[in-house]
């Protein structure tokens, strides 16, 4: 689970509570951000409600700097990259969140297939960089019953990296743009 750190000010009893938003399912195990986020909400609670927004944010930069919460290091060789936004390994497919590539599959026309084609190739050079490789398990599947993950090659998510290379487009899902003009 990723917990981040909030700050509740209750009007009633004019002080802080401590509070956390949960993210993701906790599949792999650990309190180790759990604990972070309540040290940092007990560390920021003396902090009156003027500076609310600062604190919130400062909580929420705190824990979030800390890299992938409850990442497991994965060995490269283990992941087969299906195209650029799906992998397989474990013998599951993982439909990588937060961003979609061009179709490989089934694509709508020849500008598609290229992207595609380039996105896949970009994701097997990344996965095989050398540089750390971790995997989010998230919980849920997706309509094609693939598991859900977040993956970071040295220790930034794939998705910033496709998408700033222009060979992705952010996706948090619902209906997607096509990729012909």
């Amino acid at each position: 689970m990723i917990y981040v750190c909030g700050m509740v000010w209750q009007r009633e009893n004019r002080d802080w509570l401590d509070g956390m938003m949960m993210a993701d399912e906790d599949k792999i195990g650990g309190t180790g951000h759990r604990e972070t986020a309540r040290v940092t909400s007990a560390l920021l609670s003396g902090f009156g409600p003027p500076l609310s927004r600062l604190v919130h944010s400062m909580g929420l930069v705190i824990v979030l700097i800390a890299g992938p919460a409850n990442a497991e290091y994965i060995n490269p060789s283990e992941i087969y990259v299906v195209d650029g936004d799906t992998i397989r390994m474990d013998g599951d497919s993982w439909r990588l969140v937060g961003l979609d590539t061009p179709e490989t599959y089934e694509p709508r026309c020849d500008y598609e297939l290229a992207l595609g084609q380039a996105a896949t190739a970009r994701l097997r050079g990344l996965v095989a960089s050398g540089r750390g490789v971790e995997i989010i398990r998230l919980p849920g599947r997706d309509r094609f019953d693939r598991g859900l993950a977040r993956l970071f090659i040295g220790g930034e998510n794939i998705a910033d990296i496709l998408i700033r290379e222009g060979l992705a487009r952010p996706y948090d899902g619902g209906r997607r743009l096509g990729w012909c003009g």
